[in-house]
């Protein structure tokens, strides 16, 4: 039995050396600022990955972020420097806030066109909540999407709010922007906008619900929330990691039943949980229901 045990350890540390060390090795080759050795070397493990063609892909540097983000993140995590979110170095809010943003073209794409009302809202001139904006990434991918879009963020990390300032200065949306220093619990900005975004493994549970009220109150009638959270009910071991990477944010674990009835107790129609790509979230949306 012992041996049985040893061997499988040996196995879980051998995936998880070719695991981490394969991302790396992608990061290194989507970034291309190594030496010219170290890169060769770091395309050849793609390339023995099947890989070979990914830095032709757009957004190398989107792509880069995507892929550093869960490095930086275990790495503070196993300096003690990581339980909290709010606890993550300026390289990990900033990687995190890059693939975030990751997620605008996808929702432009397939997440607008579903979500009744909306499109021509933006076509018009609308505010987007984007509460836990971190480095602001999202909310500068989106205003750059949708130019009739005004995004405000929301944060309760003055760091991570100065970091968010500078991705702002620098982006050509600055003007349509708003930053504020504030908790969801205490938002207070009645029927102000069009579509709301609250990922909940980034809000911890006591704040979480009546955060969803508080966002609730400040949609426009026929306005949306996308309730971002885990995907569970998968592989035992998926379910895991995605509760164990929650509890190292300090945030909230949802599953899709428990995501809806929390948005449909808060008086939203329409609720379901959408489709999104392996990686990404899941989105669980609601509409406010319209004036009579």
């Amino acid at each position: 039995m012992a041996k049985i045990a040893r061997d499988q350890l040996d196995s879980f540390l051998h995936d998880g050396d070719q695991a981490i060390w394969s991302t790396a090795a992608l990061v290194v080759a989507l970034q291309a600022v190594a030496s010219e050795t170290h890169q060769a070397a770091a395309l050849a493990v793609l390339s023995a990955s099947g890989l070979d063609g990914v830095t032709g892909l757009g957004d190398r540097d989107g792509l880069a972020s995507q892929a550093a983000a869960p490095i930086h993140q275990v790495g503070a995590l196993l300096r003690g420097e990581g339980h909290m979110w709010t606890t993550q170095s300026d390289e990990a809010l900033l990687a995190q806030g890059r693939a975030s943003a990751q997620g605008a073209a996808g929702f432009a794409q397939f997440g607008l066109p579903m979500l009744t009302g909306l499109q021509e809202a933006f076509a018009t001139g609308a505010r987007m909540l984007d509460v836990g904006t971190g480095v602001a990434a999202m909310a500068v991918a989106y205003a750059e999407l949708f130019p009739g879009l005004t995004v405000v963020g929301i944060d309760v990390m003055p760091r991570v709010l100065a970091m968010a300032e500078r991705t702002v200065a620098e982006s050509s949306v600055s003007d349509r922007i708003i930053l504020r220093e504030q908790d969801v619990s205490s938002l207070d900005d009645p029927e102000t906008y069009v579509l709301a975004w609250l990922p909940a493994p980034f809000i911890p549970e006591a704040a979480l619900g009546p955060g969803v009220l508080r966002v609730v109150d400040a949609l426009q009638p026929g306005g949306w929330l996308m309730l971002g959270h885990g995907k569970y009910g998968g592989s035992v071991m998926n379910d895991a990691i995605g509760r164990f990477k929650t509890v190292t944010y300090g945030g909230t674990a949802l599953s899709d039943e428990q995501a809806e009835e929390m948005l449909r107790s808060a008086g939203l129609l329409e609720v379901r949980t959408v489709p999104t790509p392996e990686g990404a979230p899941a989105i669980t949306v609601g509409r406010k229901p319209t004036r009579a």
